[in-house]
C-alpha cells in the first residue's frame, strides 16, 4: 500500500475491527489499514489452543491477554475501588474476544434492540438488526426465516455427543420440573433450557472473526494492510476532525493519516484511547493533564456488565466428561425473574460439565448464573498519575438493587436444583465458592500442572466425605449454599461481596439521540461534534443485551460498516 493518507484506519482488530476492515476493503478503491496491538494467529492449524473446542485453554493463556489490566467488581460505595481491583482478562490478538472467549454465539432478546430504538437510537430495532444477524452467520443446523446460511461466521449446536451423565441428569430434572426444552437459543424468545449456540465450524473448531473474515483471499487485497503488535497511543484530531493516529510498533513510532478513523478497541480500551486524545469529560481530562479537544461527558460512563455467581457440584466419577477436552457448556437455561419492570427472560444459567482443563477441574461442574439484563452502571477513568497506563475500571456491580435481588433469587434457584435428591447418582456434594488463588496457578495448561492436579484429583476421590474439610482451602469465598439459601440477609451480603462478571463490558461510549447528554455517538457510530471519527464495538451499546456480547458486537460491526460504505 502506498504511503500517505488512506481512506480508513481501523484501531483494534478484535471481534468488530476484523469485520469493519474486511467489509470496507471489499471496494478496491478504498484503502484500509487495520491496527492491532496483539499478535496475528494466521491459521487455526498453527494455533490448536485457539482453535480448540474447549475454550478454557485459550482464555487462560496470558500470551493472548493484556497485562496489568484490573477492574473492581462489587459495589461497596466510594471506598477506593482501585484498592479492590483484580485482574480482568481482555483479549490482545487479532480476532480479539472472539479468539479466546467461551465460544457462545447468542443474539439476545428482541426486546434488547427494541429498547435501543425506544431510547431514540434510530435504525436499531430488532427488525432492523435481524438482517445483519443473518448476514454474519452460517448456521449449520437451522434453516428458517430467522437464520442465515451463507455468512462467514459458522454457528452450530454440538448435540448429545458432548452431554455427560451430569448433563442428562440435569435435563431430566428440568423436564420433571416442567421446564421446557427449546429447539433454538436464537429462536423465539421464551423461558426454557436449550443447547448453547456456539461459533464452531464443521470440524468442531472455534472460528474467530479473524479467521472468518480475514481469509487468505481478503488478506491478499492490495488495498488492505494489517499491522499487528502495533498500539495506538493517540488519535490525531484538529479543526474538529480526526485525521489519523499515532501508532507504535516496538521502538518505532509514526503518524498515520486517514480520511476517517474507526475505533474498534472494545468497551474498555476505546474510551481510554478517546480520553488520552482529549475527547471525554473535560474536568477529568484536566485532572490528567490532558488538553480537552472535545468535551464529551459520557466517555467512560455507563459501564455495564452481567453480574454473576455460581455453585460448584462435585461430580461422581461416572458423571464426568470423558475423553479429550471438549466444549463444556452444553446447556443453557433462560428464566424470568418476575421482578417488576424487568424484561422477560432476564436471567441466565449454564449447566457446566467441567471447571478447568486439568484433573481437578474435571471433577467439578458448575451451576453458573448471571443477571442477563442488568441495570447497575459503573465507570472507566484514566489514572491521573499515569494517564497512559491501564485505566481505572469500576463496574459497581449490584449498585442497582434489582440486580442484587435477582442474583440472590437465582442463587436460591440453583441451590434448589443442585440439591435435588434426583441428582444423587451424579453429584456427591454442592459448594459455594470460586477458584482460589492457589488454583489460579494451574489455570494455564502445563505438564507440571497436569501432574500436580492429577495427584490432587486422586486424593479428592479417595477421601470421600472428608473432602468437605478440604474444599474450604481449595475454593475462595467458600460457604455452605444451603445455609446461605436459608438466610436471605446473609445470602445478599455474601453475593454483594463475591459477585463477579462474565467478561461482557459494554456501553462506555453509548449511542444516543442529541437529547441524550451522555451519548457519545449517533446511530451510525459517528462521534459527536467530531468529523471523521467513528466507533464500532461493544462500547456504543446503549444498554447491555441479554446475551454473550460477541455476536451482538459482530452484528453491529456489519451494520456500521454497511453504513460507512453507503457514505
Amino acid at each position: 500500500m502506498s504511503a500517505g493518507e488512506v481512506d480508513y484506519i481501523i484501531v483494534g482488530g478484535g471481534s468488530s475491527g476484523c469485520i469493519v476492515a474486511a467489509r470496507l476493503s471489499e471496494n478496491p478503491a478504498v484503502k484500509v489499514i487495520l491496527l492491532e496491538a496483539g499478535m496475528d494467529a494466521v491459521r487455526p492449524e498453527d494455533f490448536p489452543d485457539l482453535a480448540s473446542s474447549y475454550p478454557g485453554i485459550a482464555y487462560s493463556n496470558p500470551r493472548y491477554t493484556w497485562k496489568d489490566l484490573k477492574a473492581s467488581g462489587p459495589y461497596q460505595g466510594s471506598n477506593q475501588p482501585e484498592a479492590r481491583a483484580k485482574r480482568y482478562e481482555q483479549a490482545r490478538l487479532l480476532g480479539g474476544g472472539s479468539a479466546i472467549n467461551g465460544i457462545g454465539a447468542n443474539r439476545g432478546s428482541p426486546h434488547d434492540y427494541d429498547e435501543w430504538r425506544d431510547l431514540g437510537v434510530e435504525g436499531w430495532s430488532f427488525a432492523e438488526c435481524l438482517p445483519y444477524f443473518k448476514k454474519l452467520e452460517r448456521d449449520l443446523d437451522i434453516d428458517d426465516e430467522l437464520h442465515g446460511k451463507t455468512g462467514p461466521f459458522p454457528i452450530r449446536r454440538r448435540g448429545a455427543e458432548i452431554w455427560t451423565p451430569f448433563t442428562h441428569a440435569m435435563l431430566a430434572l428440568c423436564a420433571e420440573r416442567g421446564i421446557p426444552f427449546l429447539p433454538d437459543q436464537n429462536g423465539k424468545w421464551e423461558d426454557g433450557i436449550f443447547e448453547m449456540a456456539v461459533n464452531m465450524d464443521e470440524q468442531k473448531r472455534r472460528v474467530s472473526t479473524a479467521w472468518a473474515y480475514l481469509t487468505p483471499e481478503v488478506r491478499r487485497r492490495p488495498n488492505l494492510e494489517i499491522r499487528t503488535e502495533t498500539t495506538v497511543s493517540r488519535l490525531l484530531i484538529s479543526e474538529g476532525r480526526a485525521k489519523g493516529v499515532i501508532a507504535r510498533r516496538g521502538n518505532v513510532q509514526e503518524k498515520l493519516a486517514a480520511h476517517r478513523v474507526v475505533v474498534c478497541a472494545g468497551a474498555l480500551a476505546t474510551p481510554a484511547i478517546l480520553m488520552r486524545s482529549g475527547v471525554g469529560p473535560a474536568p477529568h481530562l484536566g485532572d490528567c493533564g490532558i488538553e480537552t479537544v472535545q468535551d464529551l461527558p459520557g466517555v467512560g460512563q455507563n459501564l455495564m456488565e452481567h453480574p454473576s455467581s455460581g455453585l460448584v457440584p462435585f461430580l461422581k466419577p461416572s458423571a464426568r466428561q470423558k475423553g479429550p477436552l471438549d466444549y463444556h457448556i452444553p446447556i443453557g437455561y433462560r428464566f424470568s425473574s418476575g421482578v417488576e419492570g424487568c424484561a422477560p427472560g432476564d436471567m441466565h444459567m449454564n449447566f457446566v460439565t467441567r471447571a478447568a482443563w486439568h484433573s481437578v477441574g474435571g471433577q467439578l461442574g458448575a451451576l453458573f448464573f448471571w443477571v442477563n439484563k442488568s441495570y447497575s452502571k459503573g465507570q472507566l477513568l484514566l489514572d491521573p498519575a499515569a494517564p497512559d497506563g491501564p485505566p481505572r475500571i469500576d463496574f459497581r456491580l449490584l449498585s442497582d438493587r434489582r440486580d442484587l435481588v435477582r442474583l440472590a433469587d437465582a442463587f436460591e434457584r440453583a441451590v434448589s436444583l443442585g440439591t435435588d435428591p434426583r441428582l444423587s447418582s451424579v453429584v456427591s456434594g454442592l459448594y459455594a465458592g470460586g477458584m482460589s488463588e492457589f488454583g489460579k496457578l494451574f489455570s494455564t495448561q502445563s505438564r507440571l500442572g497436569a501432574v500436580v492436579t492429577g495427584i490432587g484429583a486422586l486424593g479428592l476421590d479417595m477421601i470421600g466425605k472428608y473432602r468437605d474439610k478440604a474444599f474450604p482451602h481449595m475454593l475462595s469465598n467458600f460457604n455452605d449454599p444451603k445455609r446461605l439459601a436459608g438466610n436471605r440477609a446473609e445470602l445478599e451480603a455474601y453475593i454483594s461481596e463475591t459477585v463477579g462478571g462474565v467478561w461482557h463490558p459494554t456501553c462506555t461510549c453509548r449511542m444516543g439521540p442529541e437529547s441524550d447528554k451522555l451519548a457519545v455517538t449517533d446511530a451510525r457510530g459517528k462521534v459527536r461534534k467530531l468529523d471523521g471519527l467513528y466507533i464500532s464495538d461493544a462500547s456504543i451499546m446503549p444498554t447491555i443485551p441479554c446475551a454473550n456480547t460477541n455476536l451482538p458486537t459482530i452484528m453491529m460491526a456489519e451494520k456500521i460498516a454497511d453504513g460507512l460504505k453507503r457514505g
